[in-house]
């Protein structure tokens, strides 16, 4: 049991966590018009905050994630408040791929600093979508590693991630840039950290 799988009990009365995932929302939807029928991933999905935000009558999302606990969550939310167009499955995307051209929106919001090799999440994100498909990256700005210092960075490969480092990747890749953007500034250990919101288009 990785230590999400019991988070995940709580994680929906965390102020931290509902606030990051409002602003990340938010900001998504002043950026980014989506068709009625949208497929929108949320990878690293947690409880299902950012995606069932997203959420409608017409679109489908899909949550993905590397915790069961996560994942039970999402789904006994999905079925309590009667969603059929939303489900989570278990993912580990550094052993098993993306369907290709299959997405018009995909998200990972606070989670890809918990991914070992970003730039296989990025690779694989940008098959994943349709040609003009948009991917949203919510994340740390490059810290010193204090965010996570309660759980000793258990599970954390990244502290965060430089703005012109993770650009220059997406561009590598054939990503061009749409916004980037702080969207949410989180307190904790004495300090401020800032969460930054990068949307670029396939």
């Amino acid at each position: 049991m990785n230590r999400f799988d019991e988070a995940a009990k709580t994680w929906d009365t965390k102020p931290s966590s509902l606030a990051m995932a409002k602003a990340c929302v938010e900001n998504i939807n002043k950026i980014i018009k989506l068709k009625d029928n949208a497929k929108i991933l949320d990878y690293g999905c947690g409880t299902g905050l950012v995606a069932f935000s997203l959420s409608n009558e017409t679109n489908e999302v899909i949550g993905m994630d590397n915790s069961n606990g996560m994942v039970e969550q999402f789904n006994k939310k999905a079925t309590e408040l009667n969603y059929s167009n939303i489900k989570a499955i278990k993912h580990d995307i550094n052993d098993e791929n993306l369907e290709e051209n299959e997405f018009d929106l995909i998200i990972t919001s606070m989670s890809l600093h918990h991914i070992k090799n970003a730039n296989i999440f990025i690779e694989k994100a940008y098959e994943a979508l349709k040609k003009d498909g948009f991917l949203c990256i919510n994340d740390l700005d490059k810290e010193d590693g204090t965010f996570h210092k309660k759980h000793n960075n258990d599970g954390v490969y990244h502290f965060g991630f430089d703005k012109n480092e993770l650009e220059n990747s997406l561009k590598n890749l054939g990503f061009k840039i749409i916004d980037y953007k702080i969207v949410y500034t989180d307190f904790r250990e004495d300090r401020e950290f800032h969460i930054f919101n990068l949307i670029a288009q396939k």
